[in-house]
């Protein structure tokens, strides 16, 4: 407060009042001048952001003016705050899980609608409510097997065993649906990977800068231009998909070309969607023809084929129109001079998009909660093993307390400074 009333001179004589909006005028303190026209509001804790007591500027947004502000608060005794600073003291402050945390990055980085949609989802709580009656569940096998261990037997019933191996086995079967949803709340977070692919010059670089609007891939008539894996996100549908444009398919002599086309078989392999597109105007054998993407990679994901260049004269086979058919998901026909078939390839990927994420589940979408929930399944496991022989109940009950620690770790690694870091080392300065 002593460093905002030397900054800021308010328009009224009241001065900062709790929760109010203030005008004034945020100064040069070296030079007694202002520096704009601002509001300030007045946080006390514990009803703030972080729960401590907290003074924001809402200044003009032109980088000079804030960087202005920034500058003189700095002068005046404050520092720069770390990479996620704010959010970290209001985990540590009980003001929010991890998860929630994490799902404040989520919210600032979120490219299009379904990846908002799904961090405000994780911000309001629904991932941690779901961990947390996993917790409860797990809880609830532990304390009847301390109950053996606490009481003598002539205190307790026979103990049953297989109702808690039953117990186990119910909250194992969230957690692999969790894991299993892993890879879809991934494409919601980070985009749909679609991957062009094909022979030189069929004219990959023109479709893709057709969908996107603009001239973002180079594109010449010289075979073998495209010398790396280039990526857009385009927003299609309210979902994000980074169509990544890769080097013709062929055998060169060039290095260069030879380490593009390495680098184009590989994205193959990371692909969610893959679009072959074909010169039509151009003769093909079906074996040639799917030189761009007839392997393992379009046997385990979509493989949508397009035939460009329709404005041209097709001489296209009936054999490998056939084969196309047969092989891809969806065939189309488009000109990227043109735009003709444009919107219907953007409306097929918007379709397969959807079968790759499925309803936008709330569930993990970071290798942090895959690691820790593989980590929860695994005590589980040994627990079952445990619960199912003839040993002794502290066994399980140990087992069971290390799996509520993983699952804790989720939402509150509070005595772990290393994972705090990373996380909050992810996030943009300050927030």
């Amino acid at each position: 407060m002593a460093i905002a009333g030397r900054m800021f001179r308010c328009r009224s004589t009241g001065g900062f009042e709790p929760w109010r909006l203030t005008r004034g005028s945020v100064l040069d303190v070296s030079r007694g001048e202002p520096l704009d026209d601002a509001l300030a509001v007045y946080c006390p804790s514990p009803r703030s952001y972080t729960g401590e007591d907290i003074l924001e500027f809402h200044c003009h947004g032109a980088p000079i003016v804030v960087e202005q502000v920034v500058a003189g608060a700095v002068a005046c005794g404050a520092r720069l705050a770390e990479p996620g600073e704010f959010s970290r003291r209001a985990v540590l402050n009980g003001k929010m899980d991890l998860l929630q945390a994490e799902a404040i990055a989520d919210l600032i980085e979120a490219r299009v609608a379904a990846g908002a949609r799904a961090a405000w989802a994780q911000l309001q709580g629904a991932l941690s409510l779901r961990l947390a009656r996993l917790r409860c569940a797990i809880v609830g096998v532990l304390a009847d097997v301390e109950a053996n261990v606490d009481f003598s037997d002539d205190e307790l019933p026979e103990e049953d065993s297989g109702r808690r191996v039953e117990g186990i086995a119910a909250v194992q079967g969230e957690i692999r649906d969790l894991l299993g949803g892993f890879a879809a709340s991934c494409r919601v977070r980070n985009g749909i990977r679609v991957v062009f692919t094909g022979l030189p010059n069929a004219g990959k670089s023109s479709l893709i800068n057709r969908l996107l609007g603009f001239g973002r891939m180079i594109v010449s008539d010289e075979p073998g231009t495209t010398r790396d894996v280039v990526q857009e996100c385009i927003d299609l549908g309210g979902m994000a998909f980074v169509l990544s444009d890769t080097a013709g398919l062929r055998v060169s002599q060039s290095s260069a070309e030879a380490v593009a086309v390495s680098r184009a078989r590989a994205a193959l392999q990371e692909a969610d969607v893959i679009v072959m597109v074909a010169d039509s105007s151009v003769p093909y054998e079906p074996v040639d023809f799917f030189e761009g993407g007839d392997s393992s990679e379009a046997d385990s994901v979509p493989l949508v084929v397009v035939f460009n260049k329709s404005d041209l004269t097709c001489v296209l086979s009936q054999s490998v129109k056939e084969t196309a058919t047969r092989r891809a998901r969806r065939v189309l026909w488009a000109s990227a001079v043109t735009g003709d078939g444009c919107d219907d390839l953007a409306a097929v990927l918007c379709e397969l998009g959807k079968d790759v994420t499925g309803a936008e589940p709330v569930g993990i979408s970071r290798v942090r909660h895959r690691e820790a929930l593989c980590r929860v399944s695994e005590s589980l496991s040994a627990a079952s093993k445990l619960a199912a022989g003839d040993t002794v109940p502290e066994l399980v009950a140990l087992e069971l307390r290390q799996a509520l620690r993983e699952l804790e770790s989720l939402t509150q690694p509070l005595d772990n400074e290393e994972v705090l870091d990373r996380v909050f080392g992810e996030f943009c300065i300050g927030k």
